[in-house]
């Protein structure tokens, strides 16, 4: 979009990061101005306030919670403690491909090493993770819901995998959207967490929220976990604004509701038109839809053109996809008369050459 004046620049529909469309809670951007006369101040080392609010909300104890700048940093947090060089030899971790990038990252990071198990789009990939778990497995990282395919574990399959595990094998299950999930097979991660099982959840403020932009997010285990992985946090590693945010966000009900049936009507509506433009997709328990376009430069470049951003799924190996985030009714409708145009073009063309070649 280099293009682009700064007038079109502030009006590109970004649907490429998942975001909340509703823009933050009102009461959460009530507490930052609270917050701010007392900028000149540390925050709560740990975020006691905000741990004790998590806790009462899904009947945990604090000692069970963990907060980090994004869930990403707890991420690492996971991948640092269970993969720590051991005799000459690094550790293995597991992924199920396609996955959230930077779970190769921290991996890679952390000095591990990373084992892909390719997995086909959609599909249940814990068979396929057992199968590749040996000796020197000390890390599994799941998305639930997968980003970027949407799909979700199911709780009895979850419990029956996490039955099979080494005990040395920390599993880590990345629920950064799971206020998302409908499901009612989605796998009640708290009550697997009660029974002993070596689990590390994570969430995030991020989506849900919609705080994003202050890299807020949770993680919670077993309170002997927490103290590990608590030794390599640094003191306020979360802000002031992003703890004061997060808590008024938690308490806002209608913001959360409002938040999810946006979601679910557009969802709904982007299913239908895609189904009726004949294009294949996923179905998915998030906030995004994976979309098979055939050629996804192509559709990258001709929705870039009309002033909308999408993800590309090349790193994901899926050139042949793009992932569009579910956001407001009007953002939705211009993505569907965007994706209509390029569907009547020939397959070499886009807008953007039409455009030049006129």
């Amino acid at each position: 979009m280099a293009d682009l004046n700064a007038a079109e620049i502030q009006s590109i529909i970004d649907l490429s990061a998942n975001e909340n469309p509703l823009g933050p809670s009102v009461a959460a951007l009530q507490a930052i101005t609270q917050s701010l006369p007392y900028l000149h101040r540390y925050p709560a080392r740990d975020g006691d306030p905000l741990r004790d609010a998590l806790a009462e909300k899904f009947d945990l104890s604090r000692q069970q919670i963990l907060l980090g700048n994004g869930a990403t940093e707890l991420l690492e947090f996971a991948a640092r403690y269970s993969l720590k060089a051991e005799a000459e030899q690094p550790r293995d971790a597991l992924i199920a491909t396609p996955c959230f990038i930077p779970y190769h990252k921290v991996i890679n990071r952390a000095g591990g090493h990373l084992i892909k198990v390719s997995c086909a789009l959609g599909e249940d990939p814990l068979s396929a993770l057992l199968a590749a778990v040996t000796e020197r497995t000390r890390l599994i990282i799941l998305g639930n819901p997968n980003n970027p395919t949407g799909s979700i574990l199911s709780h009895a399959r979850l419990q029956q995998f996490l039955s099979k595990l080494p005990p040395q094998v920390l599993v880590v299950l990345d629920e950064a959207y799971f206020e998302y999930v409908e499901d009612v097979d989605f796998a009640d991660s708290f009550s697997l967490l009660r029974q002993q099982y070596n689990l590390l959840i994570l969430r995030s403020l991020s989506k849900a929220y919609g705080l994003a932009g202050l890299r807020i997010g949770y993680a919670v285990a077993a309170p002997a976990l927490i103290e590990k992985l608590n030794q390599q946090r640094q003191h306020y590693n979360t802000n002031m604004l992003a703890q004061a945010a997060a808590l008024a966000a938690l308490e806002d009900a209608h913001y959360l509701q409002r938040t999810l049936a946006t979601n679910r009507q557009g969802r709904d509506y982007l299913s239908r038109m895609f189904t009726s433009m004949g294009l294949s997709f996923l179905p998915s328990q998030a906030n995004f839809l994976l979309l098979q376009v055939g050629d996804g430069e192509r559709f990258i470049r001709g929705l870039e053109s009309q002033g909308i951003k999408v993800k590309a799924m090349d790193r994901y190996d899926l050139p042949a996809h793009i992932r569009v985030s579910i956001g407001s009714p009007e953002q939705n409708q211009a993505l569907v008369q965007a994706l209509s145009r390029l569907l009547t073009l020939p397959n070499e063309q886009t807008l953007e050459t039409t455009r030049l070649s006129a």
